[in-house]
C-alpha cells in the first residue's frame, strides 16, 4: 500500500492527462482497476490519514486538525493486519499516530527516513533562529530546479526493496505500507526529471474573474490575496506545475523499481498492490499553490487510486468512474483478506466493483474540514510572515474563514455547506473547473435541498461509534 502525499488525480496518465509521464502507475492501472472518482475525506494530511486508516470520517471522533493525532487504543488497519498474522513493514511518515503512543502495535518493521530528514531540517532552522528573515513577495513553495534534491522517498522505497529481497518478513504474509512525501511541496526537482517536460505543453492555470472570486469562500479569497501569485505571469505558474509533474514522474520511476522487485522475487502475482494519495494540490490553479483545510475543489479532493488484486481474487482489469471514498480502501483490504473488522467503520468494500459486477458504488461522496467558533486549539496556525505556510495559516486564525464546512458530491453536482458563511453549489457538467458558485440560482434549489437531506442522514449514520468491547459494570 503506497500513499503519495498531495498528488491530485488529474496528474496521472491513466486519468487522461497526456502531458504527464507515469508509465509505471499506468501499467498498474492496466493490470488492475483504476478509479477516476476517488475522494479523500479531508483535504489535509493528518485528518485524511486518520480517516482512511480507521474507516471513520473526521467528524466521527474529532480527528480533523493537523495537530490532534490518534492514540494506540484506536482501531487502525495496520494494527488489524499485524494482529491477524501479517508482518507489517511501515515505511515513511507517520501523520496519524501520537508521538507518545505505542507505535509497536502497528508494525513489525519500522523505517522512517522522512523523520530523519525533517528533524535535520527543523534543527537547522532552530540553530538559525537569530537570522532575520523577510516576508517573501510571493508564497510559491517553489525553490525550483536543483542539481541535487534529497527526497527521502527514494531511500524509503529502496529500503522496502531490501526488505523484500532479504525476506525480512520470514515466512509470514507481509504488508508493506509506504507513506511517502512526493509530490508534496516545496516544488523542487532535478534537471533529469524536469527536462522530460516542455513548458508549452503544461496546461494553463485556472483563473477566476473578480465576480467569480466574490462568491468564493473567504478562506481562499484570503489565501489568494496573501500568496500574491496573481502578480506572477502564467509561465511562472505553469513552471510550478511542470516541476510538480516531474516530481510525480520521479516517484513513479521508483514505484516501478518496487514492482520489478516483487516480480523478481516471484510474489507480485500473489500481492494486492494499492496506490493512492491522501489529498491533492492547487499547483498554480486558481493562482494558488498547496492546499487548505475547508474548501473542496476537485484538485484538492479527487485523488488517484489503483488496486491490483492478487491472482486468486476475481477482478476485471479496467478503469471505472464509480464514486469512491478513501475509507473504502481499508474496508476492501479486510474483505479481500477475509479479516472480520473489530470496530464499527464506514468504509464500503470495493470487491463488487473490482469484479466488474457493479459499476456504481456510492451515490455521493463526502469531504469536510474547518472548526467551530471558539476552537482556538483547532486553528493549526501560529506561523510568522516569513514562514512559507503563513499565507494560509494566518487565515485559519479568523472567522468565518476557518468555518466548519462539508462537501457532498455526485457525478453531476457539488454542494458545500458552510457553517458561518454562504454555501457553494456547482454544476460540474457545465462548469468542471468550479468557477461559478450557483448557490443562489433557483434552478438548483431542489437539488440543493436533496443534498442537505442526504447530508443530515450522513451525520446521523456516522456521528459516533460504539466500541465492540463491552465494559464490566459490576
Amino acid at each position: 500500500m503506497i500513499v503519495a502525499d498531495q498528488w491530485r488525480a488529474d496528474s496521472v496518465g491513466y486519468d487522461g492527462n497526456k502531458v504527464v509521464q507515469t508509465p509505471e502507475l499506468d501499467q498498474l492501472a492496466n493490470e488492475g482497476v483504476a478509479f477516476s472518482n476517488a475522494y479523500c475525506q479531508n483535504p489535509v494530511c493528518v485528518p485524511s490519514r486518520s480517516s482512511f486508516l480507521t474507516g471513520w470520517y473526521p467528524h466521527t471522533n474529532g480527528y480533523r486538525t493537523m495537530h490532534h493525532l490518534m492514540g494506540d487504543d484506536q482501531p487502525n488497519l495496520l494494527k488489524t493486519l499485524k494482529n491477524n498474522g501479517y508482518h507489517v513493514y511501515w515505511g515513511g511518515r507517520n501523520d496519524f499516530l501520537k508521538i507518545d503512543a505505542d507505535h509497536s502495535k502497528y508494525y513489525s518493521t519500522r523505517s522512517d527516513m522522512f523523520y530523519e530528514k525533517f528533524k535535520a531540517y527543523r534543527d537547522k532552522k532552530k540553530n538559525s533562529k537569530d537570522t532575520v528573515k523577510e516576508k517573501p513577495e510571493f508564497y510559491t513553495h517553489a525553490p525550483g530546479v536543483k542539481e541535487k534534491v534529497v527526497h527521502p522517498d527514494v531511500d524509503q522505497i529502496e529500503d522496502a526493496i531490501e526488505f523484500i529481497n532479504t525476506k525480512g518478513h520470514g515466512d509470514d504474509p507481509f504488508c508493506i505500507y509506504l507513506a511517502l512525501a512526493l509530490p508534496h511541496p516545496p516544488y523542487t526537482i532535478e534537471p533529469e526529471w524536469f527536462d522530460k517536460f516542455d513548458l508549452e505543453d503544461i496546461p494553463d492555470p485556472i483563473k477566476l474573474t473578480e465576480e467569480q472570486w466574490s462568491k468564493k469562500p473567504s478562506l481562499i479569497q484570503g489565501i489568494y490575496r496573501n500568496q500574491n501569485l496573481y502578480n506572477l505571469p502564467d509561465e511562472e505558474l505553469k513552471k510550478i506545475k511542470q516541476i510538480y509533474y516531474a516530481m510525480g514522474t520521479k516517484l513513479d520511476h521508483y514505484i516501478g523499481n518496487l514492482v520489478d522487485t516483487l516480480k523478481a522475487q516471484g510474489v507480485y502475482d500473489d500481492t494486492v498492490f494499492v496506490f493512492f494519495s491522501d489529498h491533492g494540490d492547487y499547483t498554480g490553479d486558481y493562482q494558488m499553490v498547496e492546499k487548505n483545510q475547508n474548501t473542496f475543489e476537485d484538485c484538492l479532493t479527487r485523488v488517484p487510486l489503483v488496486i491490483k488484486p492478487a491472482k486468486d481474487i476475481d477482478f476485471e482489469p479496467r478503469k471505472t468512474d464509480a464514486l469512491v471514498e478513501l475509507i473504502d480502501v481499508q474496508a476492501t483490504i479486510m474483505d479481500l483478506l477475509g479479516i472480520e473488522p473489530e470496530h464499527t467503520h464506514f468504509g464500503k468494500s470495493l470487491r463488487e466493483v473490482l469484479t466488474g459486477k457493479e459499476n456504481e458504488h456510492r451515490d455521493v461522496v463526502f469531504c469536510e474540514g474547518g472548526r467551530l467558533e471558539g476552537e482556538a486549539h483547532a486553528m493549526d496556525a501560529g506561523h510568522t510572515p516569513d514562514n512559507e505556510y503563513w499565507a494560509r495559516t494566518t487565515e485559519q486564525e479568523k472567522m468565518p474563514q476557518h468555518t466548519k464546512a462539508m462537501m457532498i458530491r455526485d457525478h453531476e453536482y457539488k454542494y458545500v455547506y458552510r457553517l458561518y458563511e454562504d454555501d457553494e453549489f456547482y454544476d460540474l457538467k457545465a462548469d468542471p473547473e468550479e468557477r461559478d458558485n450557483k448557490i443562489d440560482d433557483p434552478l438548483f434549489s431542489e437539488k440543493i435541498q436533496q443534498f442537505k437531506n442526504r447530508m443530515l442522514r450522513h451525520f446521523f449514520e456516522t456521528g459516533d461509534v460504539v466500541p465492540f468491547k463491552q465494559d464490566k459494570r459490576f
